[in-house]
């Protein structure tokens, strides 16, 4: 078969390139995607968060290296494998990131990257609950809701930040980033609205658009240095799919893994493998990098927690409840409120971010973790440490060497401790007193700074959102080239998703790697046209 383009992935971003690249019925466009289809029960019901992360279907189930600074451990490293990607496994919070992690991104080398140049992208495709308005869109295909739950644990969470001297901030999008405030969610009617509901599922009945699961992408296919198409293994075997010409959204591991098997990267590198190179480009795969989060652990004195639905025999009653009616505590996913907060006086922008979270885990897969009790964790948004993706070989089906060398600069080893120390003042205010009971993480015994340090390198876990493995940019080192999207020192070859990312945003990255793939399509359709 052959089409005018190919986009590798049905992701946040992927989903968006399809429905714009096809929108106006001149382009034959194919989308592959490795995963199967996303009507599942735990995709579709927000509570079933733990259980699509934990899935074998629906998620690669990445790890990284071991971390030297993390006490030799390995971290997780989900990925959506399915429609939506990640937007179909993550925990449905929806935030852009802060105004000046765009004005940085121009000023960094991504001119027409400003906040003034997305904002306009976030809210055309927004339906906010908020209505429209300077910051927000009403009408879009992205619908954006408020929490629903009204339990009172949220909010003794956020008067906490009050009584600690921070500002209430009741839309975390808005103006200004700072304060506490309830998180807005990618959840409609009860349901989550991933990327592939909002964009992909609506265009299915164009004849100019072919949605394929199940094929994974195994090399991208040259002639000279022009991209015209891809071999992919599926159901039908292995196949060549040619195209006029590909866009890669295969995300922040996907892509870079690809580029490089398919001989874009670090010419060296890629003859230790045997691989032919096509065009010598060293940053592939460099400037990997990811928020890191570290958690407070109290138990509860009152019975305010997601425990009493997610215990055995009630979720049973609470799956049913969802399954026939919509109804109860399978609309919630127990993550309904955070903040975002500088405690680097020196910092341009909020360099903290905190999720609160209704249950001691997700999951409770541990007795420590049964029980009312809620759990805070810390996140750098800015963390300056760096690592790489690499090739463990040629084979596609082999996954790569993910090392975000989490924790090497001393800035944010101090980040996640003083984060540490904040919570702790956090719980001592009256509001959230009045629920806390007993330290489980890091325990009371854990009071100087070596013990902080060591229970962060212990027990700080990847918050899923690795950036930056296709870095765009003007200058001549830059992968992707951030005028026009186009892998620079090949033809025909586009990348849209969270590897072009320069550096993180000061938030989660489902919404930013909307956007991406939003205005990364408009950019290639000018190329295409």
């Amino acid at each position: 078969m052959s089409a005018d383009v190919i986009i590798v992935g049905a992701g946040s971003a992927g989903c968006a390139i399809a429905e714009r690249l096809s929108r106006d019925g001149t382009r034959n466009v194919t989308i592959v995607e490795a995963g199967p289809t996303d009507n599942h029960l735990f995709i579709r019901m927000p509570a079933g968060v733990a259980k699509a992360i934990g899935s074998k279907q629906f998620n690669w189930h990445f790890e990284t290296t071991p971390q030297v600074h993390m006490n030799g451990r390995r971290l997780t490293t989900p990925r959506g494998k399915t429609l939506g990607g990640s937007s179909s496994i993550n925990a449905l919070v929806y935030i852009r990131g802060n105004a000046w992690d765009y004005d940085n991104w121009a000023a960094m080398g991504c001119p027409g990257w400003a906040y003034e140049d997305v904002l306009p992208y976030f809210k055309e495709v927004e339906d906010n609950e908020l209505g429209a308005g300077p910051y927000h869109g009403s009408g879009g295909p992205l619908y954006v809701s408020n929490p629903e739950s009204g339990n009172a644990a949220y909010e003794a969470f956020i008067q906490a930040g009050v009584e600690l001297g921070y500002p209430r901030n009741d839309d975390l999008n808005g103006a200004d980033q700072t304060g506490f405030g309830p998180f807005q969610l990618n959840i409609k009617n009860g349901r989550r609205w991933s990327a592939a509901d909002a964009f992909l599922k609506p265009a299915y009945g164009r004849k100019n658009l072919t949605v394929r699961t199940d094929v994974h992408v195994l090399g991208i296919e040259f002639e000279g240095r022009r991209a015209t198409g891809v071999t992919v293994s599926g159901t039908n075997g292995v196949e060549t799919l040619s195209a006029g010409a590909v866009v890669l959204s295969a995300g922040s591991i996907g892509t870079p893994h690809l580029l490089m098997l398919s001989g874009v990267g670090p010419a060296d590198h890629l003859g230790e493998h045997g691989i032919d190179v096509v065009a010598d480009r060293a940053e592939v795969g460099q400037n990997l990098h990811d928020h890191l989060e570290v958690k407070v652990k109290h138990r509860m004195t009152k019975p305010l927690s997601l425990w009493s639905h997610a215990k055995f025999p009630n979720y049973l009653l609470t799956g049913a409840k969802y399954v026939l009616g919509g109804h109860g505590a399978g609309r919630q996913q127990g993550l309904e409120a955070g903040a975002f907060l500088t405690l680097d006086p020196s910092e341009p922008a909020c360099d903290t971010q905190l999720h609160f979270i209704n249950a001691l885990a997700f999951d409770g897969a541990t007795a420590e973790d049964r029980g009312h009790g809620f759990a805070i964790d810390t996140t750098q948004t800015r963390p300056e440490s760096r690592g790489a993706l690499t090739l463990a070989s040629a084979d596609p089906k082999t996954y790569p060497l993910i090392d975000p060398n989490y924790l090497a600069a001393e800035k944010d080893r101090v980040a996640m401790r003083e984060g540490l120390k904040m919570l702790r003042e956090l719980c001592k205010q009256p509001a959230l007193a009045d629920i806390t009971g007993e330290e489980l993480l890091p325990g009371k015994d854990k009071v100087t700074d070596a013990d902080l340090d060591t229970h962060v390198r212990a027990t700080a876990e990847s918050i899923y959102h690795p950036v930056g493995t296709a870095r765009m940019g003007t200058d001549a080192d830059a992968v992707v080239n951030s005028d026009t999207m186009a892998v620079n020192g090949v033809e025909r070859l586009f990348v849209a998703d969270a590897s072009v990312m320069p550096q993180l945003v000061s938030g989660n990255t489902n919404a930013p790697s909307v956007m991406i793939g939003c205005k990364g399509a408009d950019l290639i359709a000018r190329v295409l046209n």
